[in-house]
């Protein structure tokens, strides 16, 4: 079965389906997270996959944002420096101002400087959100297990 899908900038779009339809595999494939057996995924005008693993990797970190259902926080560093990791990876420093804004807006200011397992289950899904949008992403991905 082939699919043709465009999403459009700007929009909030839902895969939804029964489980084990495809939706995990769709979204990894448009993440390169995962290669698909067969077609093409672009991002604008780019087709991902005919990128060497390096070149890949830097697009996953600049142009996806993961919001993953296990929330994959690291356990050994702060909150701020979760939050801030996609940013780190690059060996930039990040926009304070901007990352002090999402950290006010997500009401995480008080836990700044806590461990996630110091953290509720909403706290922990607020760093989330906050370290997927550090990077000023193009796309952001929230990867889901939860069935219909």
């Amino acid at each position: 079965m082939g699919i043709n899908l465009d999403i459009e900038p700007q929009k909030f779009t839902a895969i939804v389906g029964a489980s084990g339809s495809g939706k995990s595999t769709l979204l990894h494939c448009m993440a390169g997270l995962d290669k698909p057996t067969s077609g093409n995924v672009y991002l604008d005008d780019m087709d991902i996959y005919t990128l060497n693993d390096t070149k890949l990797s830097e697009i996953r970190r600049h142009e996806f944002g993961f919001i993953f259902q296990s929330y994959n926080l690291i356990p050994v560093i702060n909150v701020y420096n979760n939050i801030i990791l996609p940013v780190s990876l690059d060996s930039k420093k990040e926009d304070k101002k901007y990352i002090d804004e999402l950290i006010n807006k997500l009401g995480l200011e008080s836990q700044v400087k806590k461990f996630p397992n110091e953290l509720s289950g909403g706290q922990q899904q607020r760093v989330a959100i906050a370290r997927a949008l550090a990077n000023k992403p193009s796309v952001i991905l929230r990867m889901s297990l939860q069935e219909i």
